[in-house]
């Protein structure tokens, strides 16, 4: 037989499934195959757990844990169904503290985003995070926890950096306005029901502006592409897709003029693929995603104001499960 747990990866039961799993393996060698373990961030358990919900149907519709456990591909349960399990056919019980599986999670959490860093990254170029603490209203809403593919589109993700730390301070747009290269206390001026999010106007935040990192200096590096408009940056690549809840991607006004506007998209946007690039994938930070898209709109404006409070270039080597 071969036990198989899925869960959220900051979740002390998930760690505890784990345990037990790997006890029944070692103390029934000859019945049990080597466990498999799959280790979810927020968003994409989820999108598991709303996926097997509809597949199992029936009492599974209820089912609400941070773990999911199955043995030869059909479910146990949570936790407390497994051990229960285990305890009536095996005669055997979980033996360590809560607190032991705590300190698991809280330290695993980092271990698991490392690993997960190195398993996707072939060219060896870290992929970076960004955290996002949320107001609506001037009420604290939560964070959003981002993974940058950095690998996969640099100067994109370079150029989303940038503005997220701040470090180029003004640039002038002309003698009269200046750009704040800066994503701090900006604001998200479009909420598209079922669709996106959008943000990122460093001028006025009315969602008509923008400017790159980039400047009048960016080029095309050899490439044969004329400059569509100041202060933008080319289209990348388009090697991510709109697949999933949560993709993060640049806004343009057509090829190649990409300054500072993204998005966050609410589902699936296959039609997206081709027209924007994207380059990050929302990790953590699902309810705080979906109290903005609940905010009321009149014609995509939000009725209250969706703000960055916060926000934080990380390093994988400083995340834990207490960071959100």
């Amino acid at each position: 037989m071969e036990i198989r747990i899925v869960g959220l990866v900051r979740s002390w039961d998930f760690h505890a499934a784990q345990y037990l799993a790997k006890d029944l393996y070692e103390c029934f060698p000859s019945v049990f195959k080597q466990p498999m373990f799959d280790a979810l961030y927020e968003l994409e358990w989820v999108e598991f757990l709303h996926n097997k919900k509809r597949e199992l149907k029936g009492e599974y519709w209820a089912f609400n844990s941070a773990v999911f456990c199955f043995c030869d591909g059909k479910p146990i349960g949570n936790f407390v169904k497994l051990h229960s399990w285990a305890k009536e056919y095996y005669f055997l019980q979980n033996y360590r503290p809560r607190n032991f599986y705590e300190m698991l999670a809280y330290d695993l959490y980092r271990e698991n985003l490392m690993q997960r860093n190195v398993r996707t990254n072939s060219s060896m170029s870290q992929r970076n995070y960004v955290s996002m603490a949320i107001t609506i209203g001037g009420d604290s809403c939560g964070t959003l926890l981002f993974e940058l593919y950095s690998d996969i589109v640099p100067k994109t993700c370079a150029n989303f950096m940038k503005l997220c730390t701040g470090e180029l301070g003004i640039i002038p747009k002309n003698d009269c306005e200046n750009y704040r290269m800066h994503y701090l206390d900006t604001i998200f001026f479009r909420v598209v029901p079922n669709g996106w999010i959008q943000g990122g106007d460093t001028l006025y935040g009315s969602g008509d502006d923008g400017c790159s990192i980039y400047g009048d200096n960016f080029e095309a590096e050899g490439l044969d592409i004329p400059r569509v408009t100041p202060r933008s940056i080319l289209d990348e690549n388009f090697a991510i897709k709109h697949d999933r809840r949560g993709v993060l991607s640049m806004v343009n006004k057509g090829r190649h003029t990409n300054s500072s506007q993204f998005m966050i998209i609410f589902q699936p946007a296959p039609w997206m693929d081709y027209r924007y690039v994207a380059f990050g994938q929302l990790l953590e930070g699902s309810g705080t995603l979906d109290a903005m898209e609940k905010v009321e709109t009149r014609n995509d404006r939000p009725c209250r104001e969706i703000k960055i409070a916060e926000i934080k270039v990380l390093n994988p080597k400083d995340i834990h499960s207490k960071i959100l």
